[in-house]
């Protein structure tokens, strides 16, 4: 795959790796992607959004737009649109619903990313649907346009590929009468590789099931009930996933000593609805159904970025180690991976396959991989690919910051963290006057980068990043300036906006990450 330097639209990206599917690999990859293609014809389809709207990004402005069209069930959307700041660049716009005004000046002054438009929708209706608020905004729908008539083209770049995304693509298009790139996926191929189910069904077609923990499907409540304690009978602990959850926020995992407590189907039927139920899930099915690894020695994740087939192959930008907790296996940061080599380079030539079985269904944009390593050692440990990421995220944000920050993450390696928050939920404002002196130093090219406004005015916890001159100087910089926050107000690493998950937890070390 691409080693080096390359720009696609706004971002910066750097290719790590140099792994190339062998011509055998090639044409399983390209004859699979046939075959998924035949099962479903329109997976990549976009002919509905007009002839003018396609994927790609160019040399034009950029829409940046970090919508939850789905949010989880039993859940209010996660606002994250202030993300979306740390991606953009001068004359770009971003969609925020209730802008921080102290993180925007803090992003285009402290970090010199940009003077970036804020676009706030008038429509409160579709709380967390950006791009459905935008479309309902006659104005702003008109500002938009006539800002990509003038600069000829618009790039949208969303968090995840949607439809309404590409709905308030397809209006821009028709509004100013120019070319829209989106900066992601078709839709519907979107929605697919981000379901858990679809992405384990191809993945255990492509590298063969010993690639994936053992995993099954549920349809029904009774197909649930059997196939959980068909696990349970030889295995520690189950996983129940909602397909199309991100990361851990849609895990349920169970004890298999509870489980077999229940003698009769009928009965563990009654206590699954009961659990669901309980967590607001009320349409699980189909469900995916895992075993929950317990030695579980690293938690990796690849990051990668697709382009289009005449731009070359996927470009694979680094392996990450993520940090979770919980029974779920919540993530709360990452850092660049210190595993041995040989594992680094396994995981980037299996992870290169799956790229580019995506790249050949019409991919396009950002995608990463999340996996586990199982067992007592690295050299024997087997590989496990657990979930995709086909959206921005904790990791390629941070990533991708540095790397518009510094020139190269690889050169000033960094240690992120979030999802705490302060008993006294401050306001933007107060977290940048406490963390003044801590503050990343463009010439010096170290320090405290905060990635998120205050608790208080998002509901989703502190997020921050220390880069250093190595990994360790990062990690005991950041530790320091989180000890000394968690004396001002006590830090919690739950908040009140986040959903408590079965009362009854298995073991507390070792756990399988995300998934």
């Amino acid at each position: 795959m691409a080693e080096g330097p390359h720009r696609f639209g706004p971002h910066p990206i750097i290719g790590r790796f140099a792994c190339s599917p062998s011509p055998g690999e090639r044409a399983e990859i390209e004859a699979l992607a046939a075959e998924i293609r035949r099962a479903d014809p329109g997976l990549d389809a976009t002919e509905v959004f007009g002839a003018g709207v396609t994927t790609g990004l160019a040399d034009w402005p950029t829409l940046h737009i970090h919508t939850v069209d789905k949010p989880l069930q039993g859940g209010s959307p996660v606002m994250r649109e202030h993300r979306a700041l740390l991606l953009a660049r001068d004359d770009d716009m971003a969609v925020i619903a209730r802008p921080s005004s102290d993180f925007v000046r803090y992003c285009r002054d402290d970090l010199g990313l940009g003077r970036v438009e804020v676009l706030v929708p008038s429509s409160w209706r579709h709380r967390g649907r950006l791009a459905v608020r935008v479309l309902q905004d006659e104005t702003l729908c008109r500002r938009v346009a006539r800002l990509a008539g003038i600069a000829g083209g618009l790039n949208v770049v969303p968090y995840q590929a949607t439809g309404g995304v590409w709905a308030l693509a397809s209006r821009t298009h028709r509004l100013a009468g120019v070319p829209v790139h989106v900066g992601a996926p078709p839709p519907k191929l979107a929605a697919a590789v981000n379901n858990k189910i679809w992405f384990s069904t191809w993945v255990a077609r492509l590298l063969g099931n010993r690639a994936l923990p053992p995993t099954t499907s549920a349809s029904s409540w009774a197909h649930l009930a059997d196939r959980v304690r068909r696990l349970a009978h030889r295995n520690g602990r189950v996983g129940i996933k909602l397909p199309s959850a991100a990361g851990s926020a849609g895990n349920l995992v169970l004890d298999s000593k509870e489980i077999l407590a229940f003698t009769s189907l009928r009965d563990l039927r009654a206590h699954l609805r009961e659990l669901f139920l309980g967590l607001g899930w009320t349409e699980p099915f189909p469900t995916l159904v895992s075993v929950w690894e317990d030695s579980v020695l690293r938690s990796p994740s690849l990051q990668g970025w697709i382009p289009h087939p005449d731009e070359g192959p996927p470009i694979l930008e680094g392996v990450f180690d993520q940090s979770v907790t919980g029974p779920t296996g919540r993530f709360v940061g990452c850092a660049p991976t210190s595993l041995p080599k040989d594992v680094q380079d396994r995981i980037a030539a299996e992870g290169a396959r799956i790229l580019l079985l995506f790249q050949h269904l019409g991919w396009y944009g950002r995608c990463s991989l999340d996996t586990i390593l199982i067992g007592d050692a690295f050299d024997s440990a087997d590989l496990h690919w657990v979930e995709c990421n086909g959206r921005w995220g904790g990791t390629s944000i941070p990533m991708t910051l540095v790397n518009r920050l510094t020139g190269n993450w690889a050169h000033r390696p960094f240690v992120t963290v979030g999802g705490l928050f302060p008993e006294g939920g401050q306001h933007f404002g107060e977290l940048l006057r406490d963390a003044r002196s801590r503050l990343f130093d463009r010439d010096v090219g170290r320090g405290l980068v905060l990635l998120s406004p205050g608790p208080r005015e998002t509901g989703t916890g502190f997020m921050a990043l220390w880069i250093g001159g190595s990994i360790e100087e990062a990690r005991v910089e950041l530790a320091r300036y989180l000890n000394d926050v968690n004396r001002r107000q006590r830090l919690h690493p739950r908040g009140p906006f986040q959903p408590r998950l079965h009362p009854r937890r298995g073991p507390r070390d070792r756990r399988s990450p995300a998934g």
